[in-house]
């Protein structure tokens, strides 16, 4: 049984800490976010959805931070991969369906889904990196 690889350890950390800042901001000023959607002023059921969303956030901060922890790479893995599965989710839905659907510029569009496809890639990278020694 070994630590977690140390490129495996930044990933993580850095994903946790992401994750973290996406709950705090959605929880601080939600408004700031919803503007970038078609919809109008925001009413207390969309705020409400913006917290759910926040709190879906901390939810996976908390099981990746749980990873660190674990001891044998076969099963921090699958909770790597699981993080990383969310955001290839994320990203291509919103290419393929839900970032014109709720109406986001175009380039507000590729920046997020972007940024959700490159969470994606660093975790499957950081999970691929991580091994026992």
């Amino acid at each position: 049984m070994a630590a977690m690889q140390r490129i495996t350890m930044v990933i993580v950390v850095a994903y946790v800490l992401f994750n973290l800042m996406i709950a705090g901001t959605l929880i601080a000023d939600p408004a700031q976010l919803d503007a970038t959607y078609r919809g109008g002023s925001m009413a207390p059921t969309r705020e409400f959805l913006w917290f759910s969303i926040a709190s879906f956030h901390l939810f996976v901060a908390a099981v990746a931070a749980m990873s660190l922890r674990m001891r044998r790479a076969a099963e921090r893995r699958w909770i790597v991969l699981a993080n990383a599965g969310f955001y290839l989710w994320d990203a291509l839905t919103q290419w393929l369906y839900w970032g014109g659907h709720v109406g986001l510029a175009r380039a507000d569009l590729h920046i997020n889904a972007g940024v959700s496809a490159g969470c994606a890639a660093l975790l499957v990278f950081a999970a691929w990196s991580d091994h026992d020694a």
